[in-house]
């Protein structure tokens, strides 16, 4: 097994101190809320275990969960900001709390967690950061993955194809049509909400799709920001590689049809392993997980993890901090992790999810590929979020739907974001 370039060796003594836990003597008897969108089964199994850990290791500084909606948890959080009842810790996801940051609603984390900082790539330490301040601590976070059935590629005598940036956009488009065939579609990709993927996506073809971020952004939509929609469209309209009735799937929408061998191939985010991982445990489905896709640039994908943050209207800071860095604890951060088919963020929670899926070729490569993970420069753009949900998304729709041109998709984009500014 390749070893993960993402992660600094950091000894195992140095770890151990780094995340123990003090909690100050003045927090006795206080009850603090932790507001997250958890609803897997399992990662709801794994947060409630941990938090009834750290309140019988607590006793006088207990925490009380609260389950949010994932589709709403902005709302609920601007809500709770301006009514100053925000809940003293929260999870959410980095591109999301910068609003937050800017601010001043979250409390600054750098000196509490700074133990943990040599553990956690820059680029998603930088992602929860403002003005060089950590006001998210990250957690886990997806890559977009090629999901392959092992059987299908044994049957057609196709080598699957393995390692980590060796696997580029044109070697899947070869791939699609190898298996389309028989009138079966070779791909399925739940293009329903396709915004936020191209861009990360984009990066394999260095998309910036805007210039000028650290002073005054502008919008800068050409041939890079237009290659992955492109490619997309092309697998769709001249390949016929993808099957149509996915661009109104959600993002895990195919895994279905791909469980019951309708497709050789999906294209989902990878916490769709977790289903996968299901599937192969009650019918013995053989899945596996290709390399990240590779463009003219590198296989380079923009992170966005889940954070982990504290509310300025606490009044718990240190113990709410203490709270978090019990959560990033190795065993418990990677089971966190895995029960959401996600990366974890430090290196010792990376080496225990790798220990515990030693056996899963899809598993060992969705991992390794977290070297790949990088800052995304547009995350920091003011306005983004609103521009990529309200410009961006009906548009791209429109066009991979064949309802506009590839000059209409473009012309929307720079258009949009100048209204909105």
């Amino acid at each position: 097994m390749k070893k993960s370039k993402l992660f600094a060796v950091v000894a195992a003594i140095a770890m151990t101190a780094s995340l123990a836990v003090t909690i100050p003597a003045r927090a006795a008897g206080i009850e603090m809320t932790y507001l997250t969108p958890a609803y897997l089964k399992g990662t709801v199994a794994s947060t409630e275990r941990i938090v009834a850990d750290w309140n019988k290791a607590n006793p006088n500084a207990t925490v009380k969960i609260v389950y949010g909606d994932v589709n709403n948890m902005q709302d609920k959080l601007t809500t709770a900001f301006a009514g100053n009842v925000a809940p003293d810790i929260f999870q959410h996801e980095a591109a999301s709390i910068l609003e937050f940051s800017k601010r001043g609603y979250l409390a600054d984390l750098s000196r509490e967690m700074a133990p943990l900082k040599k553990t956690i790539p820059a680029g998603l330490w930088s992602v929860g950061s403002y003005k060089n301040r950590l006001y998210g601590a990250p957690t886990m976070t997806q890559t977009y993955t090629v999901f392959a059935n092992v059987d299908a590629f044994k049957k057609a005598g196709v080598k699957i194809p393995t390692g980590t940036n060796t696997f580029t956009w044109d070697d899947y488009r070869e791939l699609a049509k190898k298996f389309t065939t028989d009138g079966k579609y070779g791909v399925a990709w739940g293009l329903r909400s396709p915004a936020a993927m191209t861009m990360i996506m984009g990066m394999n073809y260095n998309a910036l799709f805007f210039r000028g971020i650290t002073t005054v952004p502008q919008i800068s939509v050409n041939a890079n920001e237009l290659e992955v929609p492109t490619r997309i469209h092309q697998m769709i309209y001249t390949d016929k590689t993808i099957d149509p009735a996915a661009l109104t799937m959600t993002g895990a929408g195919p895994v279905p049809g791909f469980l019951a061998g309708k497709y050789a191939m999906i294209f989902a985010a990878s916490y769709v392993a977790s289903d996968l991982d299901v599937a192969a445990k009650a019918s013995g489905f053989n899945w596996t997980a290709l390399p990240l896709l590779k463009g003219s640039a590198s296989n380079k994908q923009g992170a966005n993890p889940q954070t982990l943050s504290v509310s300025k209207q606490s009044k718990y800071p240190k113990q709410a901090a203490a709270f978090i860095r019990f959560m990033l604890q190795d065993a418990n951060l990677a089971e966190l992790a895995l029960g959401e088919g996600l990366i974890p963020a430090t290196t010792g929670s990376l080496k225990s999810a790798l220990a515990t899926k030693k056996d899963s070729a899809g598993w060992t490569q969705i991992l390794d590929d977290g070297e790949a993970l990088v800052l995304a420069p547009f995350t920091l753009v003011p306005n983004y979020q609103k521009w990529k949900d309200t410009v961006l998304q009906p548009a791209m729709q429109q066009y991979l739907q064949g309802k506009i041109s590839l000059s209409e998709l473009k012309k929307r984009q720079v258009e949009g974001y100048k209204a909105i500014r």
